[in-house]
């Protein structure tokens, strides 16, 4: 017993459109975040109205909601080598950096150079 095959239709023929990609932004795909059980602790915070519009708009812009961006910041601050120094040690390496600058003004005024 022979089957007939069906012969399949062609394709209809499917117009190609000719769109520029100019001044369309490229946005970003949003950072995953943990699963929503591993942030269990909400914080409070308060901010000026324009810090948190600027906030607004910056996550907006990122694709992100505001705490997903707030989050980022935060570690990223935290992740900074200075932000380890306690207040006292950091005043006394600011200290430190302006005698050396003093110095290095001191030697280039003299005409000293720097070696």
């Amino acid at each position: 017993m022979s089957h007939a095959m069906k012969k399949r239709s062609a394709r209809p023929q499917v117009e190609q459109l000719s769109v520029g990609f100019e001044g369309l932004e490229v946005v970003e795909p949003p950072v995953h975040e943990p699963a929503p059980d591993t942030m269990r602790q909400i914080v409070s915070l308060r901010m000026p109205d324009a810090l948190l519009a600027r906030v607004e708009s910056a996550a907006h812009a990122r694709g992100v909601s505001p705490s997903s961006l707030m989050r980022a910041l935060i570690a990223a601050g935290l992740d900074r080598s200075y932000a380890a120094v306690a207040p006292d040690e950091l005043a006394a390496e600011v200290a430190a950096l302006r005698r050396q600058v003093e110095q290095i003004a001191q030697r280039l005024a003299a005409g000293g150079g720097e070696g």
